[in-house]
C-alpha cells in the first residue's frame, strides 16, 4: 500500500559498517561491549529492516583481523539475515586482514587478493570494492582493481549499481584521519566514469554523514561499535560509546533515500499508538488525508 506520492522502493539495502569485533567478544579498549552491540543491532535490523533486499557491511568487520571475530560476526549476523531472507555482502576495511576475513566468512579468491565482489539483487548491482591497502590504514586501490571495477559496473541492470567501499572519496572533517583517506581518488572517478553508480556507500569514520563524489551521492553508516565526537576539542579524537546506528537506503527508478536508525535499545514511547496506525491506515485515501494531515480549526 501506497500512503503518499512515493511508490514503495524498487530495492531497500541495510548498510552496517565498523564493528570491530574482537575474538571471545573482548571489549575494544577494554571498555566498548562491540559483541553486545553488534547482537542488539542485529535485534533491531530484523525489525526495521524487514524489507531489505541485501544488507552490506562496509568494512572493519573485526579489529585485530582475528579468525574468531570474523566468526563471531557472521554466527550474529547470518541468523538475522536468514530472518530478513536477505544475502549479506561484506567489504574490508583497514583494520580487517585479508586471508582470515575470506577464510572465516567462507569469500571465494586467493588469500591475499582484493575482497572485490559483484551480487545483483532486485534490478540493483552491489559493487563491493575492497579499499584497504596490506599494512595501511590509508586506503586505496591499484590498477588491476580499477580494471575490475570498470568491468563490474559495464551494462548496468535497471537500477543501475551501489558501490560498497571502506574508506570514503572524500574530504574528511576529522583533520587526523585524512592521514587515512582514500588516496586514488583520479583512479577511482575514472573507473566509475560509465557505470550507473546510484551511490557510493562507506563507513571508516565512525559518524553519519554525506557527501558526493564524481557527483554521485556518498553515504556513511555510522559504526556499530561506537562513535567519533566531532563536538570533542581538535587536533585529538575522541570516541564516545553511544550514537551507534546503522542507514537503510532506499533505491528508487529515479531517486534513493537514506534514513538512520538507531542501533541500540533505548527508552522510547509512541508518539502516534498503533492502534491509531492502523485505523489511520485502514481508511480510504481521502478520508486519511484529512484525518491524518488537516489541521484543527
Amino acid at each position: 500500500m501506497t500512503l503518499g506520492m512515493h511508490p514503495e522502493p524498487a530495492a531497500v539495502i541495510a548498510h552496517l559498517s565498523d564493528t570491530h569485533l574482537l575474538a571471545g567478544g573482548a571489549p575494544l579498549a577494554g571498555v566498548v561491549d562491540t559483541e553486545g552491540h553488534l547482537r542488539a543491532t542485529a535485534e533491531r535490523l530484523v525489525v526495521a529492516a524487514a524489507d531489505a533486499d541485501v544488507i552490506v557491511v562496509s568494512g572493519d568487520v573485526a579489529d585485530l583481523g582475528e579468525p574468531e571475530a570474523y566468526a563471531l560476526a557472521r554466527e550474529i549476523l547470518e541468523p538475522a539475515a536468514a530472518a530478513i531472507g536477505a544475502p549479506i555482502v561484506w567489504t574490508a576495511g583497514n583494520h580487517d586482514e585479508r586471508p582470515a576475513m575470506r577464510a572465516s566468512l567462507g569469500l571465494p579468491g586467493a588469500p591475499l587478493d582484493p575482497l572485490d565482489s559483484v551480487l545483483e539483487v532486485a534490478g540493483l548491482r552491489i559493487v563491493a570494492l575492497d579499499s584497504s591497502l596490506p599494512g595501511w590504514h590509508h586506503g586505496g586501490l591499484d590498477e588491476g582493481q580499477a580494471a575490475w571495477l570498470s568491468d563490474a559496473l559495464a551494462d548496468p541492470p535497471p537500477l543501475g549499481a551501489v558501490l560498497v567501499m571502506h574508506h570514503p572519496p572524500l574530504a574528511y572533517r576529522g583533520r587526523l584521519m585524512r592521514l587515512l583517506e582514500f588516496r586514488d581518488e583520479a583512479l577511482l572517478a575514472e573507473a566509475i566514469g560509465g557505470g550507473d553508480v546510484r551511490a557510493i556507500l562507506s563507513g571508516h569514520l565512525h559518524i553519519n554523514g554525506s557527501g558526493s563524489f564524481a557527483e554521485i551521492p556518498v553515504v556513511l553508516a555510522g559504526a556499530t561499535s561506537y562513535a567519533d565526537d566531532l563536538g570533542g576539542p581538535p587536533p585529538a579524537m575522541h570516541g564516545i560509546d553511544a550514537t551507534q546506528s546503522f542507514n537503510l537506503i532506499e533505491v528508487y527508478a529515479d531517486s534513493i533515500a537514506h534514513s538512520v536508525v538507531p542501533a541500540l535499545p533505548h527508552p522510547t514511547r509512541e508518539t502516534i499508538s498503533l492502534q491509531l496506525a492502523e485505523q489511520v491506515i485502514a481508511l480510504d485515501p481521502e478520508t486519511r488525508a484529512d484525518r491524518f494531515s488537516r489541521k484543527p480549526d
